[in-house]
Parts: structure tokens; sequence; C-alpha cells
């Protein structure tokens, strides 16, 4: 479990709940069916429209990464790693790393250093992994624009409801019993868009965009090492080129 987004999704919706629960007036007060079918059904419909199926079907597993914990390495054990069989490639020669990529956790570094094994160019090394990586990239921007989407949506739809509340009000105001349940759906609207678009869509969005770039940055990476490997270039070389990536500590 990917405890930031967890505790900060609890967190949101704990205190949306404790400000409902001092307001006294009751959490019945703020369920309203109109107002559910216009936000959640409009914005499963819009973004239903919006989406091919086989984006759709994923959004489950896209919000999974999104609140699990990602299990790979961190930037410098990944590099440590690379220097290691970069190392290793030097004193007994690449083939002698065969056993090791095949029990290779990482499935992108088994998949490139495999390829090394292979004693594929340097070039067609990188085009390989580089293409990949671009498709992976893709995948990934078209769960983080739905989650995007989603949230945009449930705004605009909560907008629209609470126009059809206001309108549906003032051609009532003659008859008081009926003026309640229009502003009713005129203002829950608006609170259930603003929630699913910042205390869902929103929070998922942002951390799958910032996964995506830490893993996007390993994959660069591992490319770089592998191709350095390949091209017989010098452990100090391949050690200062990828380090460089690192971000600096300031004292």
């Amino acid at each position: 479990m990917d405890k930031t987004t967890a505790g900060g999704t609890a967190g949101v919706w704990g205190l949306v709940a404790l400000a409902i629960f001092l307001g006294g007036a009751g959490f019945g007060a703020y369920i309203d069916i109109p107002s559910v079918i216009i936000v959640f059904g409009g914005t499963a419909a819009v973004t239903a429209g919006q989406f091919e199926g086989a984006a759709l079907s994923n959004i489950g597993k896209a919000a999974g990464v999104a609140f699990n914990e990602v299990k790979v390495e961190t930037m410098p054990e990944l590099i440590e790693k690379i220097i290691h069989y970069a190392t290793e490639s030097k004193k007994n020669g690449i083939m002698s790393m065969e056993q090791q990529i095949m029990d290779e956790q990482n499935p992108f570094l088994k998949e490139a250093f495999a390829l090394l094994v292979d004693n594929t160019k340097p070039d067609v090394l990188e085009a390989l992994m580089e293409t990949k990586m671009e498709h992976m990239e893709v995948r990934h921007k078209t769960m983080i624009a739905m989650f995007s989407n989603i949230g945009g949506s449930a705004g605009a739809m909560g907008m629209i409801g609470t126009l059809v509340g206001l309108v549906a009000m003032l051609a009532n105001l003659a008859d008081p019993s009926a003026v309640g349940p229009a502003m009713a759906v005129a203002l829950l609207t608006t609170m259930y868009g603003a929630l699913i678009g910042t205390a869902i869509a929103g929070i998922i969005e942002s951390k799958l965009e910032q996964k995506n770039t830490v893993e996007m940055i390993a994959h660069q990476v591992t490319i770089q090492g592998a191709s350095m490997i390949a091209s017989g270039e010098s452990i100090g070389n391949i050690k200062m080129k990828l380090q460089a990536i690192l971000p600096v500590v300031e004292e």
C-alpha cells in the first residue's frame, strides 16, 4: 500500500465527514439521488464516450498502481546493480552474466541485459528498448489522461447539475415544497463533482504521473547502462555517467 496516497485520500474524506458531522445536519442531508445520477452517471458516460474499451478495462488496474507501492529498486540501487553487471562483464565476459540475467526480477532490466548477453549491437539495443519504453509511456499517459478527464468531467457535470437545480427552483418558486429538493440538487451536484475531481481523480492522476516519471527515468538509466556495457566503456565512465543522474543532496 502506498502510504501517502492512501493517507492523503483517507485524510481528505475523513475531514469532509468530520465537517458534515460537526455541521449537525447529519449525513442523510448530503445524499441526493438526482445529484448522484447527474454527477456519477454523467461522469461515467462522458468517460466511456471519450476512451476506447481497452483503456476503460484497465481503469481499476491503473487506480491500483496509484494506491499500491511499486516494488522497484531505488535509483542508487539500480545504478549499483548495473555497475555490478558491468564489472562482471569486464572480469569474466558478457556470457558470465547469463544466469544472473535469467534470475533478474526487474523485467525491463532483464530484457535489456538479455539483449546484451546476445551480443546485440549498442545502437540496436538502444533502439529496441527505447521503442518498448515509448509504447509503455503511451499506455501510462492514456491512464493519466483518463483520470484527468474524469476530474474535469465530474466538475463539469457538477455545474450542469447546479444549473438543472437552479432552473427547477426558479420554475417552482410558487411551490415552497419544490424549492428545497431543487436547491439540494443545485448545491450537492457541485459538491459531488468537486469531491470526485479533487479527492479521487486528482489524487490518482497526480500519483500516476509521478510514478510514470520515476519509472521512465529508471528505464533510461537501464538503457544507457546496457548500451555503455555493450560499447565496452570503462567501469569508471559508466559509474560517472549513471551517478550524474542522481539528484544532488545539499548539505
